[in-house]
């Protein structure tokens, strides 16, 4: 096993599994994505070979040699007084730069290449103690998309820069910065996962397709698998906004959907409305107790008590149904059991509407 707890910057550069993770190449995901938590220490090392790793995909045509030549020159005298166990030199015939791999030579051509066009990452070193490496990002085009895949038999979690985390299902993929930068958070899913977003003044943004789904700190689950013919965001818990990207002149542009709720993007008809999830739990914070008792109780408390329970709005006509009264016992039935018990109770039925429970019926003789 490899000393990943004494990694320096060069070892993790020099790592080919890493060096592929960072481009979105590998196959030990889960590994990478779960060091830090394993080796906390090694944050600084990690994060800075990460964004070295990203500066080695800079073309090196860009300009022309004798400049790059020059850039590595200067730069290789800084490198030196901060890591001189590196042997970098110059070969006798001048014409390159001899270093003691290929991807060391790469690395430091692309980040010569990034110095002159004062674009992409910005190298400084500063005294604290020892000199110590330190990164700083100058480029303000959208980062480099880490793409993680989860080709396992069960799912894989992902904690994001902001401390969100995503648990991707099977067959799935997620594509998010390695850091996010000032404005929305915006990832793009393909696929399945539940999203536990860390509430912060930053918007979180799921795109998955045509639809966006808006956030700022909440529970929910998206599915968008390219071979289904809907796509479907379902809250667990707090608020979302769900919407077209770039709407056609009759489609719905956007939903709020809370607990419970789900919105439904049907792919062939390009249409988006509104829906109760399939099997809906009671709120975290459910005012009512699990186990209901009612004695005669008129069947318009009881449904509001279902209302309160689920957080999904029940429509009824009060007027006619308070004159039904209604004795049960309730404990582990679904909300849609308890529904169906009322309902058959009274002589009434209920159907879904726009993410909502519409109760109808003739009501109780007085």
């Amino acid at each position: 096993m490899k000393p990943y707890e004494s990694y320096t910057i060069e070892d993790f550069l020099e790592d080919e599994s890493f060096r592929k993770w960072v481009q979105g190449q590998g196959t030990q995901e889960i590994f990478w994505l779960s060091f830090l938590e394993k080796y906390p220490h090694q944050r600084d090392a990690f994060r800075q070979a990460e964004a070295l790793v990203r500066a080695a995909n800079v073309a090196e045509e860009w300009i022309p040699e004798k400049e790059i030549r020059a850039e590595v020159e200067r730069f290789i005298e800084q490198v030196a007084g901060a890591a001189p166990h590196l042997q970098i030199g110059f070969s006798d015939d001048d014409e390159e730069p001899e270093v003691r791999s290929g991807f060391w030579k790469r690395w430091l051509i692309a980040a010569a290449a990034v110095l002159v066009l004062g674009a992409g990452i910005g190298w400084y070193y500063y005294q604290n103690n020892d000199l110590e490496p330190r990164i700083a990002t100058a480029d303000t085009s959208p980062p480099n998309l880490v793409t993680t895949r989860n080709d396992s038999d069960k799912p894989l979690k992902i904690t994001l820069s902001d401390g969100s985390e995503v648990t991707l299902s099977e067959q799935s993929s997620l594509r998010y910065p390695s850091e996010f930068e000032d404005g929305a958070r915006v990832v793009y899913l393909t696929g399945e996962a539940i999203f536990s977003v860390k509430k912060q003044g930053q918007t979180f943004m799921v795109h998955t397709g045509k639809v966006v789904t808006k956030v700022l700190g909440t529970r929910f689950v998206v599915s968008a698998f390219d071979e289904d013919r809907n796509i479907t965001v379902q809250v667990q818990t707090g608020k979302v906004s769900v919407y077209v990207d770039k709407p056609s002149e009759n489609e719905v542009k956007g939903l709020i959907i809370t607990a419970n709720q789900a919105a439904v993007f049907e792919k062939s008809a390009n249409q988006l409305s509104k829906t109760v999830v399939e099997n809906p739990e009671k709120l975290p914070d459910n005012p009512v107790e699990s186990i209901l008792k009612y004695d005669e109780v008129p069947l318009p408390v009881i449904l509001r008590d279902i209302e309160k329970s689920y957080g999904i709005p029940v429509q009824f006509d009060a007027d006619s149904f308070w004159t039904c009264k209604i004795t049960v016992a309730f404990s582990d039935e679904s909300m849609y059991d308890k529904l169906s018990i009322l309902c058959k109770t009274v002589s009434a039925g209920y159907e879904i509407v726009d993410g909502q429970i519409v109760v109808s019926g003739q009501g109780c003789s007085k």
